[in-house]
C-alpha cells in the first residue's frame, strides 16, 4: 500500500514525456562525469538490444533466437494453447472469443506469495506488449485479489489412488480455480498430461473456452508449476463421482495419451458457425502434440472452409491440396507450416534446424516432395537463385574455378559477376545449350548446394488466400516480406496465450466481397503489384518501379475491358477497399509520384486527370490529386490560369477535406500575391476562401544540445533540480515545454497529440463504436475497430446514437463525464482498440480530472467533429495538454521547435479549438547555445 501511495504521488507531479522519457532522458550530472568515460554520443547509438524478453514467459533470450526459444524452450505454452473461434455467415459473438476471465476476490492473503507474484511479474514482462498496447496490466491492483497457492506434494497426495478423500479434492480444486482464468487452467492441464502420465490416476476433463470482459494478470511461474494438474471447475463438480470412481482402476501410459486426445478434442476444440466441426477435421485438430503454430494454422483453415461464401472461392484442385495437407503426418504438417512462413526461396535441407520437429529432416521433406507441396533441386533452373542458395566463401570458390577475379569482396558483387559470365558464349558450343557457360555454372552451384527444396506455389498461392480470406486487410507487407501469414498466426497466438484481449462485438457478414475464385485471384494479383511498387519506391529505385507501375496500368486497362466490374461499384465505401480495382487505383496514384520524380510532369498530369475523373476508388485521396495537379500545373508547366481551374474545382469538390481544402486556398493566395499572375487577380478573386483564425504565440528559450550529426529532431539541456546534486537532463522540444508549463503552475501535463483525444473518444463513445445493429463493419474476430470507420459510413451509420451522445455530453455534470469515463475503463481496460492508448494516462484518476477540466461541452464539440470524419481530423491536434487539477484550469499547446512551422491540418484544428472555448496557443522554442547563437 506504501509502495502505491508513493506511485500516486509521483503521478500527481507533472511529468516529461510518460512514453519516452525512460528512452531519451540521460541525466549528465557531476557524480555521473566521473562514474564513465565513454563520450556523450554513445547515449544516442541506434543498436538494437542483444536480448529480447520472450512474450510468453518473460525470459531474456538471444533476439535472432526468439522463435526458437518459443518452440524448445518455453514452458508456459509449449503444450497448452487452444484453438480459437471463426467468423462465418452466422452471427457469432465476440465474447465467446475473449481469452480471459477476472479473477475473483479470496478473503486469505498470503502475503510471501503475494510478494513472489509480484517479482515475477516485474521480470517476465515483454516491453513490447508494453510499448505496442498488446498486454495491459490493470494500473491499480485490487488488495482483496490475491494468489493462494498449493503444496504439489499433498495435492499429489489429495489426488492418488491411496489418500484420495471426495471433499477435500474438490474443495482444493475450488480454491485454485479461484486464481487460475480459463486459458491458464486449460494449458496446465495439458501440460499436467503430458508430465505426469504414470502418476495421473483420474480421468481428466474440460470445459469450453470461457469468455471474460478484460485481461487477467499473469501468474508467476512457481504458482503455475505448484498447480500443474487441476482441471476446471464446472466440469469437475459435475464428474465428481465419475472421476473418484475412476481412481480405483489404474491408467496406462496409453490409456492417458487417449484421454489427452479426447481433453483436446472435446472440449479445446472452437465451434464454428452454428454447426459443430467435421469428425474428420476434429481428428486431424485433436492431437495433443501440435505445437502452437500447426494449431493456429489448421484453425484458420477450417475457419475459412467452414463459411459457404468463402469455401465457393476455391475449385475442387485448391481443395485437393488441402485434403492432401490434412493426410500429411504430424511432422509433415509441422515442417510444411514452418516453410510456409519463411520467405519464398530455396532452401538447403541441410541447414533446416528444426529440432522439435526431426533431426534428420530428410525423410520428412521427401514425403512433402511426394505429396506434391515441395520442390527439389532437379527443379531449379534459375542460376540467380542457385547463386542465392550458397554462402560467400563457396560462391567465391565457384567464382575462382572460372578465372573470375577476386576485386568483389560482397556475396552480391560474386553473383553479379557469375551471372555476367554465365551469358557469354563458349566457343566450344555448337547446337545444344546444355553445354553453354551458363548450365555449367548452374551443374556446379546444384552440386556444391547439395539437396534443397522450395514450396510450391500452387499449393502455396492456396493457403495465401486462405490467411487472405481470414483476415482481410489492404496490405500484403507482412506476405510479401517473408511472413507468410505470421501476422494472422501470431495474432491467434496471442490470444490463445492470454496476452491479447479484442473489444466484445458481433461478427456478422452479408455482403458478398469476392464473387468467385477469379475475382480473389485478380485482388491477390493487385495486392502482390501494389507491394512491389512500395518496395521499389523505398529502395529509391525509380526506373524499377516506373516499370512496375506501367505493367499494372496496363493489366488495369485490359481488366476493366473485360470483365464486369459493377458489383465493386456496388460494395461499401468500406468493403470496396477489398478489390482489384483499388489497389491498381492505389498504384496509378503512385504512379504520379514515380513519374514526378522522373520528372516527366506531363504524364503525371495526364494521370491526376484521369484520376480525378472516377469517384468510385481511393475518394479520401482526391484533395492530395487536386493539390498536386494544381502544384505541377503551376510550378512545373508554368500553365498558371489551368491551375487556377483546378483550385476551384478543388474547392468545390465535396470529398476534399480539411487540410487539402486550406492548402489549395493558400496556394490561390500565393498566386495572386505573384507578380507574375496579376494579369489572373480577377479569377482568383472569385475563387472560395478558406478563413482560418490565427491563435496566441508564445515564445521560450532552451539551450540546444549538439548531437551528433545535427539532424533529426532537436536535443535540449534541461537542469533537474534533485536532492543533493545539480543535474541536467536531454530532452525534446516537448519536454522543454512540459517543465515551461509546469512553471506557470499546470501540475499535470501529457504529451500525447492525437492520442490524448482519440482516446478520451473511443472511452466516451466505445459502446456507439462496437455496436452490432451494422452489417459488415465486424468480418472476423480479430478487429481493433469497425471497417467504416475511416469513412464517411461510420457517421452515416450511426448519426442518431452519435448525436445523442453529443448532447448527453454537452449537457452532463463533471461528475457524470467521470462516472462515464470510468464504467468504460473498468469493464474495458486493457483490449486492443486502434483508438486507445492505455498508457496515455497514468491512471482513471488523471483522465477523469482532465475530463473535469475540459468540460462535457468541449468534448462535445471534438467528439462530433472527430466522429464525422476522423480520417482526415486524426492528424493535428495539439502536442500537449497541460492542466491545473486545483482548479481546473487547462491549456491546448502546439509546440514548434526551430525551424518548424504549422502544417494546414494543424491550423485548422487550433482554430476549430479556439472556437469551442479552449485556451489554445503555439509554443515557440527558440535555441541558445551551440547552433543558437547563429540562429539568433
Amino acid at each position: 500500500m506504501a509502495e502505491r501511495a508513493n506511485k500516486g504521488k509521483l503521478r500527481g507531479r507533472l511529468s516529461l514525456s510518460r512514453t519516452k522519457k525512460t528512452d531519451n532522458v540521460v541525466k549528465v550530472g557531476t557524480a555521473a562525469r566521473g562514474a564513465t568515460t565513454s563520450p556523450i554520443t554513445s547515449f544516442f547509438s541506434s543498436k538494437p538490444p542483444p536480448k529480447l524478453a520472450c512474450p510468453l514467459c518473460g525470459q531474456l533470450v538471444p533476439r535472432f533466437k526468439i522463435n526458437e526459444h518459443i518452440d524448445l524452450q518455453c514452458q508456459n505454452f509449449e503444450r497448452g494453447d487452444s484453438t480459437v473461434g471463426s467468423a462465418s455467415n452466422s452471427v457469432i459473438s465476440s465474447t465467446q472469443l475473449s481469452p480471459r476471465s477476472r479473477l475473483p476476490e479470496s478473503p486469505e492473503v498470503d502475503r510471501k506469495v503475494e510478494e513472489a507474484g509480484e517479482k515475477g511479474k516485474e521480470t517476465k514482462t515483454s516491453p513490447y506488449f508494453k510499448k505496442n498496447n498488446l498486454q495491459q496490466t490493470p494500473r491499480e491492483i485490487n488488495s482483496k485479489t490475491v494468489v493462494r497457492t498449493i503444496d504439489l506434494g499433498s495435492l499429489s497426495s489429495k489426488l492418488s489412488r491411496k489418500f484420495h478423500k471426495a471433499p477435500e479434492r474438490k474443495e482444493t480444486v475450488d480454491e485454485l480455480n479461484e486464481t487460475l482464468n480459463s486459458s491458464q487452467k486449460e494449458n496446465l492441464l495439458i501440460q499436467s498430461l503430458e508430465d505426469k502420465k504414470e502418476d495421473l490416476p483420474v480421468r481428466s476433463t474440460s470445459v469450453p473456452h470461457s469468455s471474460p470482459s478484460k485481461p487477467a494478470k499473469r501468474k508467476s511461474k512457481s504458482s503455475i508449476s505448484k498447480a500443474a494438474s487441476f482441471k476446471k471447475k464446472a466440469k469437475l463438480e459435475k464428474k465428481s463421482s465419475e472421476a473418484l470412481s475412476a481412481c480405483d482402476q489404474p491408467l496406462n501410459l496409453e490409456e492417458t495419451c487417449e484421454e489427452r486426445v479426447a481433453v483436446v478434442s472435446g472440449d479445446l476444440l472452437p465451434v464454428f458457425g452454428a454447426d459443430s466441426i467435421t469428425s474428420e477435421q476434429s481428428s486431424t485438430t485433436a492431437s495433443p502434440h501440435l505445437p502452437y503454430y500447426l494449431r493456429n494454422f489448421k484453425t484458420v483453415l477450417h475457419a475459412v472452409l467452414e463459411n459457404e461464401d468463402d469455401r465457393e472461392l476455391f475449385n475442387q484442385d485448391d481443395l485437393s491440396f488441402i485434403r492432401a495437407f490434412e493426410n500429411l503426418s504430424v511432422m509433415g504438417q509441422k515442417l510444411y507450416v514452418r516453410l510456409f512462413q519463411r520467405k519464398l526461396k530455396w532452401l538447403q535441407v541441410n541447414k533446416l534446424d528444426y529440432e522439435e520437429i526431426c533431426s534428420d529432416l530428410g525423410a520428412i521433406s521427401q514425403e512433402l516432395v511426394q505429396s506434391g507441396f515441395l520442390e527439389t533441386e532437379n527443379d531449379l533452373e534459375d542460376l540467380g537463385e542457385a547463386l542465392d542458395l550458397l554462402p560467400a566463401p563457396e560462391l567465391k570458390a565457384l567464382a575462382k574455378t572460372f578465372h573470375l577475379g577476386n576485386s568483389a569482396t560482397q556475396k552480391q558483387q560474386v553473383v553479379d559477376g557469375l551471372l555476367r559470365l554465365s551469358k557469354q558464349k563458349s566457343l566450344f558450343t555448337l547446337t545444344t545449350a546444355q553445354n553453354s557457360v551458363g548450365a555449367v555454372i548452374l551443374k556446379r552451384a546444384k552440386q556444391l548446394a547439395g539437396s534443397c527444396v522450395r514450396l510450391c506455389r500452387g499449393p502455396r498461392a492456396v493457403f495465401s488466400r486462405v490467411l487472405l480470406l481470414f483476415s482481410l486487410t489492404d496490405t500484403m507487407e507482412e506476405e510479401e516480406m517473408a511472413a507468410g501469414g505470421q501476422s494472422q498466426l501470431y495474432t491467434i497466438l496471442l490470444v490463445n496465450s492470454g496476452r491479447l484481449a479484442f473489444p466484445d462485438y458481433t461478427v456478422q457478414r452479408v455482403a458478398k466481397v469476392f464473387q468467385d475464385r477469379e475475382d480473389l485471384i485478380r485482388y491477390e494479383a493487385s495486392m502482390r503489384a501494389l507491394q512491389e511498387v512500395i518496395l521499389a519506391m523505398q529502395g529509391g529505385q525509380w526506373e524499377t518501379a516506373m516499370g512496375l507501375y506501367a505493367a499494372a496500368k496496363s493489366q488495369w486497362l485490359v481488366l476493366k475491358k473485360n470483365n464486369d466490374l459493377s458489383h465493386q461499384e456496388k460494395l461499401p465505401v468500406f468493403l470496396r477497399c477489398f478489390t482489384a480495382g483499388w489497389a491498381y487505383t492505389r498504384i496509378l496514384s503512385r504512379g504520379v509520384e514515380i513519374l514526378q520524380r522522373l520528372r516527366r510532369y506531363e504524364e503525371a498530369v495526364e494521370e491526376l486527370r484521369s484520376l480525378l475523373l472516377q469517384f468510385v476508388y481511393c475518394p479520401d485521396s482526391r484533395g492530395r490529386w487536386w493539390d498536386r495537379l494544381a502544384l505541377n500545373l503551376h510550378q512545373h508547366l508554368k500553365s498558371p490560369e489551368q491551375a487556377i481551374c483546378a483550385i476551384r474545382d478543388g474547392l468545390s469538390d465535396p470529398l476534399v477535406r480539411t487540410g487539402h481544402k486550406l492548402a489549395l486556398h493558400h496556394r490561390a493566395v500565393r498566386m495572386k500575391e505573384s507578380a507574375s499572375c496579376k494579369k489572373y487577380r480577377l479569377q482568383l478573386r472569385d475563387l472560395p476562401t478558406v478563413q482560418v483564425q490565427d491563435v496566441k504565440h508564445v515564445t521560450i528559450r532552451g539551450q540546444l544540445f549538439p548531437h551528433e550529426g545535427g539532424m533529426g529532431k532537436s536535443k535540449f539541456l534541461l537542469p533537474a533540480n534533485e536532492e543533493g546534486a545539480h543535474s541536467t537532463v536531454i530532452c525534446s522540444v516537448e519536454e522543454l515545454s512540459l517543465a515551461h508549463y509546469r512553471q506557470q503552475g499546470f501540475d499535470q501535463g501529457i504529451h500525447g497529440e492525437g492520442s490524448t483525444f482519440s482516446t478520451l473518444f473511443a472511452l466516451l463513445l466505445w459502446d456507439i463504436i462496437f455496436m452490432d445493429s451494422i452489417p459488415d463493419v465486424f468480418r472476423n474476430p480479430y478487429q481493433t475497430c469497425p471497417l467504416d470507420f475511416y469513412t464517411d459510413c461510420f457517421y452515416e451509420n450511426r448519426k442518431d446514437a452519435i448525436e445523442s451522445r453529443v448532447q448527453l455530453l454537452c449537457e452532463a455534470s463533471v461528475e457524470t463525464l467521470q462516472n462515464m469515463l470510468e464504467d468504460v475503463w473498468n469493464s474495458q481496460e486493457g483490449k486492443v482498440c486502434s483508438l486507445v492508448s492505455w498508457e496515455r494516462f497514468s491512471s482513471l484518476q488523471q483522465a477523469q480530472s482532465l475530463v473535469a477540466c475540459l468540460g462535457g461541452a468541449f468534448l462535445g464539440g471534438v467528439i462530433a467533429r472527430m466522429a464525422k470524419d476522423y480520417r482526415h481530423c486524426r492528424g493535428g491536434l495539439p502536442d500537449l495538454v497541460v492542466w491545473n487539477s486545483s482548479n481546473n484550469s487547462y491549456k491546448l499547446v502546439e509546440v514548434k521547435g526551430p525551424n518548424d512551422r504549422l502544417s494546414h491540418k494543424q491550423q485548422i484544428w487550433l482554430d476549430e479549438l479556439q472556437k469551442l472555448g479552449a485556451d489554445v496557443e503555439v509554443c515557440h522554442v527558440t535555441a541558445t547555445g551551440a547552433r543558437g547563437a547563429r540562429l539568433e
